[in-house]
Order: C-alpha cells, then structure tokens, then sequence
C-alpha cells in the first residue's frame, strides 16, 4: 500500500529479490543376445499353453516376482497345475556364483558352508541353466522337449533378432539353438539395470542421499535386523560388502532348514503324507543318505523387495511379511501358532523327516527355546523390523519436502516492525536546496509552487526575491524568482535517506541521499497472513500508525501534501501489505513496501 501511494504521488516521492540407477535404465543399450532375451522374456507363444511367458510369474511390474498372492503358481498346458515351490523373484541374482558344498560365506566370519546357485536347491548353476526349468517343466510352461522351443522360437516375430545375435546357421541344431536362447535370457537378466535397480529408500540412506533419511521406527528396526540376540537377521541376509564387489545383497547366498510348515492346501504333491520337499537333497547329484546333512536346507533370498511379496519361503506357506517376522519371533516360543496340533502335542517341524530335525538351523532368533518362553522380538521389535524391510523396496520415490507452515502475525510482527523502522520512513521528494520557484512555475501550479509557500508559514523554509535569465530563440526574459532555503527548523527534518530515481525512458536515474521527511510509519497490527499453497513467499496485511512530524498536521500542509493527509487519515484503518520471504528458517522482509 505504501508504494501505492508514493507511485500514485509521483510528484511528490520516489522509492526504490532420487537412484541414478533407475535413470540408466532407459539409457542402457542392450547386446544382441540380450534383446532377444528381453522378447523371450515376455513371449507367451513359448508355453504349452500359449498363454505364459517368464513375466507371467516373473512380473516387471513386481519387481520379476508373481503379482498375485498364490502360494505356487499355476502352469502346465491348461494352466491348472499347481507348481511345488513358491516362485522367487528373478532381482539381485547377478552376483550369484555356483553352488558349492562349501562356499565361503560373504560375511567372513561364518564357516563355509552350502552357497550360491539358482533355485531354491541351488540345482542350477547359472542363470541360463535355472532359465531352461519353467521351459520344459509339465507344472510350468509344459514344452515337451528343446527341439519344441525352439520351432517355437523359429516361428517368433523377432527369429530375425535372433540369427541376427547367433549367426545365419542359430536355427540348424536345435539342441544348440535352445543354448543360446537359455544365454539369451541370461543376458537380459544380467545387462538390463531393471533387474538390479538399487533404486530404493535404503540405496538412499546408504550412500547418504537425499531422501534417504530413515524415520525413526526405520532406524529402529535396522537395529533389530543387525541385533545378534534379537533379529539377527544380518547373519543370513548380509548387508555388507559381498562376492564380486556387491554391496548390500541382503543375502549371503547359503542356505539353511529352519522348519517351515508344510503347505497341504497349494501343494498338490504335500497330500501325499510320505513326500517332502528337502531341498538340497532332493537334488539328483545330491542323494541321501549321502547328503543327509543337507537335507531341509533351502537357499537363503535376497529380502530386496521383499515388502512387496505375498508369499514367503520355499513353500509359500507364510502369506504376508509380517507372519513370517512373527514366524521367526515365535517359531520355538509359539509353536502351536505355525504347526499342527495331534493327540495334544504340537507337531513341530512337520515338513522334514524326524530324521533330519537336527539339520534345523538354531541360529537366533530360532534358537531352540523353550514353548512358552520369551520372544526373542517383542511386539516394538516386530513391527520396527517391518518398517525397515520396507525400505528395500526398488522405485523408491521420496516424498515432497514437508510445506513450511505459514508464519503465523505473532511470529512476524517483531520482523515488519524492524522493517518499518528501517524503510517506514516518510519523505517529500525535496532532495537538493536551495529550490528556485519562478513566476512561470506559479502560473503553471508546480509542485514547489504550491508547497513551498507552507513550508515557509510553517517556519522550515525562507525565501528571498530575485531573477532569473531565461534565454531562448526569442530572445531573453528576466523572470521574477524567490529562492527558497531551508531555515535551522528545517534542517532539522533535513535526514539522510538515500533515494534512486527511475530515468525517463527505463533504468536508474540520478540517486539522492537526503530529503526532507514527515514522518515514521510504526506497526498498528497485522490483520492477516496471506500464504500460497508453497509458502516460501507470504504477505501481510497490516494496519499502521503514522508517527508525524510536527509540521505535517496543519491543514494547510495536508492540503498541499495529500499523501501525507491520507496517511494521517488511514491510521488504524487503511490495510497496508508488505512481502516476505523465506530466507534458510528466517521470515524477512522484502526490500520494497507491496501495494494491497
């Protein structure tokens, strides 16, 4: 309002501030071989059923894991078959290695041990190699045999693609061209960055980007997951430096019998009462009672992602990721809760042979512990944990910086009334003395013509008579003159403040460094805040008080000066609004007075 009014008195005043990885995903040129991995991948003619492709299990969309909440997926030439294993997801495998018997575990400390290969009994030793099960399983894509893959795959819109990355003879021997297209899969699988993002929250927090601060149930529950007496969930799924130079796989590649309940209702082969699934040995090249020590031991997964799972361990038995933090809490506490109960004794471990219950991995928190005896994790512990696994999932987008609350006029007063009392200050745009006021200026009504004769019955000013030549193309003319001065009372209202003019056509004009001044505006009350939907910018509206100098209440003097007469009249009434803006956690005001 102030600039309003000194604009509109021109005559009078003049007054003058997320996962760099994801990103590379749409940059990344795939070989060759890799391209025609990435139709395969989404290929449903390759399927008996002519209506499943790896995605259809292996969801893009779910981070290459299954989109739906069975425990085992559904296959065969009708897509009625029941699968025996819940279906891991296809992230995080590129650091795997070979299964070994004894692989030295990541973490250093552990003693080597069964680790690395693919599937839940490591029985494929590369991803090609886990590429060609689903293939030619009955339960899954039901091919009969290579050769009918690859007629499959001779017939597929990118066969072209094909010979293109495996030469002009791919198609000639079929047992041949079914190895490349496993080595196809396996490089999209390696080179696409889709399938190891590091896209997510904790990617974020640890290499200490932005958005990557963990809330403190998030930091909480990392304590937990390292804590060796009560998650001690690191000792499996290690976050620390791996194989090949990985970092936070959250898996150490091994593989461990922790008892998981048998799963009667999806697994159609679980009814047969004398049939268990255990995992490394039921591998072929694995046979009991030679390997009986690894029998019930399933490899350990990646728990990247693993929020966004609807089924959980080998059996897809557990079907949330809170049931199975609870599973590990309450496994040997509880363990009416995940067995079934016959005769009134609680039938623990009910998917391995009595046999091989001392294969059963007593690491905590399934630390063997007596039924009825404390957690390990209580109820806090639990659902921190949960918080931080959420954490690991990929396409992590942090959320908009919290909105600055608008200040409030309690907090703004004290800074609109310092700004008031540097640049509140009210002057009349009488910069250099003396001032001359000739008779043309009196017909013509100037601005000093006007006010300089108050100025002067008000005792600031004194005049004296004289001439002034003006010459022109008509000649000369002597012109009747007085000249005013500013008198010892004047002077007194005589303040340094300095002033910049606008030139005529644009810019800065000539700068001044005194005026004669009226008076001092003072904060009355802030009569509201006005905050946009980002407030980093607010004005206020506000009431004044005009501190006048003594001169100025006259009325003879607001006559002549009536922006000083409106202020005097707006005091306590008239709105005034004046910008701030947010500078580090500090309001402050804007350098210029905004009109309402």
């Amino acid at each position: 309002m102030i600039r309003a009014l000194l604009v509109s008195a021109a005559t009078l005043l003049f007054v003058v501030s997320a996962q760099a990885q994801s990103a590379q995903s749409a940059q990344t040129a795939l070989s060759l071989p890799a391209q025609v991995g990435k139709q395969m991948f989404v290929d449903k003619t390759l399927s008996g059923s002519g209506r499943m492709s790896c995605a259809s299990c292996h969801d893009p969309a779910n981070h290459y894991a299954p989109a739906n909440d069975l425990s085992v997926q559904l296959g065969g030439p009708k897509l009625n078959k029941p699968g025996v294993r819940a279906v891991p997801t296809l992230t995080y495998k590129d650091y795997t290695t070979a299964y070994t018997d004894l692989a030295d575990n990541p973490d250093g400390v552990s003693a080597p041990g069964p680790g690395g290969g693919f599937t839940w009994d490591g029985g494929a030793g590369t991803l090609a190699e886990q590429a060609k099960i689903p293939l030619l399983s009955p339960v899954e894509m039901a091919n009969h045999s290579v050769a009918d893959v690859v007629a499959k795959l001779k017939k597929s819109s990118y066969a072209a693609l094909f010979v293109q990355a495996f030469g002009p003879h791919a198609f000639d021997k079929p047992a041949l061209a079914f190895a490349r297209a496993m080595d196809a899969l396996q490089a999209y699988q390696l080179e696409d960055p889709s399938f190891h993002p590091y896209s997510s929250k904790y990617d974020l927090y640890s290499s200490n980007k932005v958005g990557g601060d963990l809330t403190p149930a998030e930091v909480r529950g990392f304590a937990v997951f390292q804590d060796p007496n009560r998650g001690n969930c690191a000792a499996c799924h290690f976050s620390g430096a791996g194989v090949g130079g990985s970092v936070a796989q959250f898996t150490d590649y091994s593989f461990s019998a922790i008892g998981v309940p048998r799963n009667t209702k999806a697994i159609t082969a679980n009814k047969d009462a004398k049939h268990f699934d255990m995992g490394i040995c039921s591998r072929a090249d694995h046979p009991r009672p030679d390997s009986a020590e690894f029998c019930g031991m399933f490899k350990t997964p990646t728990l990247r992602n693993v929020a966004t799972r609807k089924s959980f361990f080998h059996n897809g038995q557990i079907r949330s990721l809170e049931e199975a933090v609870r599973f590990y809490a309450t496994r040997d506490s509880n363990p009416e809760r995940w067995y079934p109960t016959v005769n009134g004794k609680v039938q623990k471990f009910n998917d391995l042979p009595r046999k091989y219950h001392g294969n059963i991995d007593t690491q905590m928190p399934l630390d063997g512990r007596a039924p009825g005896s404390t957690p390990p994790m209580n109820e806090q512990d639990i659902q921190d944990l949960l918080a931080f696994l959420n954490t690991l999932t990929d396409s992590y987008v942090p959320p908009e910086p919290p909105k600055p609350a608008p200040p409030s006029a309690e907090a703004l007063a004290p800074a609109l009334g310092r700004y008031l009392a540097a640049h509140g200050e009210i002057c009349v745009a009488k910069y250099d003395w003396p001032i001359d006021v000739s008779a043309r200026d009196i017909a013509s009504r100037t601005r000093d013509s006007i006010q300089m004769p108050v100025l002067e019955r008000q005792g600031l000013v004194s005049s004296r008579d004289g001439y002034v030549v003006y010459r022109d193309d008509k000649g000369e003319e002597s012109v009747p003159t007085k000249r005013y001065v500013l008198t010892e009372a004047g002077e007194r209202f005589y303040k340094a403040h300095d002033v910049t003019l606008h030139a005529p056509g644009g810019g800065d004009g000539a700068t001044h460094h005194r005026d004669l001044c009226a008076g001092q505006l003072e904060l009355e009350r802030i009569v509201r805040v006005n905050a946009p939907e980002a407030p980093t910018h607010v004005s206020v509206a506000y009431q004044y008080r005009f501190k006048a100098e003594p001169w100025v209440t006259p009325d003879d003097v607001r006559r002549v000066f009536p922006m000083l007469d409106t202020l005097l009249q707006g005091q306590g009434k008239m709105e005034m609004q004046q910008g701030f803006h947010l500078d580090g956690e500090a309001w402050v005001a804007d350098t210029t007075l905004e009109a309402k």
